[in-house]
């Protein structure tokens, strides 16, 4: 049985297991109790500890240190709320492709169907790798504090007890961080990774109808007069199916607007923090400091060089689309099908392309600009200092 919609089952569960939707078979009640309590232990209180520290900050190295931690932190928050806003998004999204997934299984050609699962496959995959990052950054915190001569927090943060004197605090923080960090970095994500995941499911589609649509009137049979009449009706599903996937550009481009500038925002922001960061830490020969600054920096870039390779993939493969009408045999047919195909490839001439804050292209030029402006910026820091 296929469902392309498996392709988020994992990004549903985690919105799930964070409050965002209510799973099945939970009362309401249990539901409020839980996603509440979570979110205000977490997604609320942990940012706060890490800007009340931000505030209090006496060093240009600890700020740059806090600043990027926190940006990141706030950033993720912003996403996370974004996802409860465009949920009923979500739930049209899903309608969306089991009608498409309907038509696939009822055309049950090979090459369709392995489109779709590779497709989903590849945005599964997506969510491993934001997992294996996040992982990793957990580890490396944790690492860091093992191996201090000191009492040192996972990350800097400001609470209202003197864990430095008291040990039963300071378990009871380090204990609170690394939840607080655990449930943000599930949050992070599923909320980072669903972009790249809808656009693949979103180019799978796209790919599966290119093969329908370069099949419409082959072989040819003109002398068969029932083949003219299964052609168009074969136009008409096409076409239909092509409705479909517009409809469901438009939705994903809705709920990505947001989440795609926010991302932009927060790399660009990071990166010259965390470059900053790198250069004042260099001087104090902080290895674990230092590794931890190219984490980051190789994180966030990572996170947009995923979004725009999906999305420029996502373009090309709407020019493919289009590209099929012509191929297909329409030479042969009727002058009702071409004029049918003639009105279709007026639209599908536009190509499909997601937008940041419904204006920045997320396309690999977009991220190559983003590139470009954080290596001026590290150089200006680099004279600077």
């Amino acid at each position: 049985m296929l469902s392309t919609h498996e392709a988020l089952s994992h990004h549903w569960r985690v919105w799930e297991l964070t409050g965002l939707i209510q799973p099945a078979g939970m009362s309401r009640l249990r539901y409020l109790i839980q996603a509440i309590s979570l979110n205000v232990l977490v997604t609320l209180l942990f940012p706060l500890t890490l800007l009340a520290r931000l505030i209090l900050t006496r060093n240009l190295q600890e700020l740059c240190e806090n600043l990027t931690i926190t940006i990141t932190d706030i950033a993720a928050n912003f996403k996370f709320v974004n996802v409860f806003l465009v949920r009923r998004q979500l739930d049209q999204i899903r309608e969306l492709l089991q009608v498409l997934d309907r038509r696939a299984l009822s055309v049950q050609h090979p090459e369709e169907l392995q489109a779709l699962k590779q497709a989903v496959s590849m945005a599964r995959n997506s969510f491993r790798i934001f997992a294996g990052i996040f992982i990793f950054g957990i580890s490396l915190s944790c690492i860091r504090v093992a191996i201090a001569k000191e009492r040192r927090l996972l990350y800097p943060a400001w609470f209202a007890v003197d864990w430095h004197s008291s040990d039963v605090a300071y378990v009871a923080i380090c204990c609170y961080q690394l939840f607080g960090l655990i449930v943000q970095a599930i949050q992070d994500c599923a909320n980072d990774s669903y972009p790249p995941a809808y656009l693949c499911v979103l180019t799978g589609h796209m790919r599966a109808l290119e093969l329908r649509v370069r099949r419409l009137g082959h072989p040819r049979r003109p002398d068969c007069p029932p083949w003219y009449r299964s052609t168009q009706l074969q136009l008409c599903d096409c076409i239909e199916d092509f409705i479909n996937i517009s409809m469901l550009h438009a939705a994903i481009q809705q709920i990505l607007s947001v989440a795609c500038l926010a991302q932009f925002l927060c790399t660009a922001t990071v990166q010259c923090t965390v470059a900053m960061h790198f250069l004042y830490v260099s001087d104090s020969h902080d290895l674990s400091a230092m590794m931890l600054s190219t984490v980051f920096f190789i994180a966030v870039t990572l996170e947009v060089f995923i979004i725009c390779y999906f999305g420029d993939r996502m373009r090309s493969q709407s020019e493919q689309l289009c590209d099929a009408f012509y191929a297909c045999n329409w030479l042969d047919q009727t002058p009702q099908f071409r004029r049918m195909l003639l009105f279709t490839l007026m639209r599908s001439q536009k190509p499909f392309c997601i937008y940041a804050g419904g204006h920045i292209a997320v396309t690999l030029e977009t991220f190559e600009q983003v590139i470009k402006s954080t290596y001026s910026a590290f150089t200006l820091l680099l004279r600077a200092k």
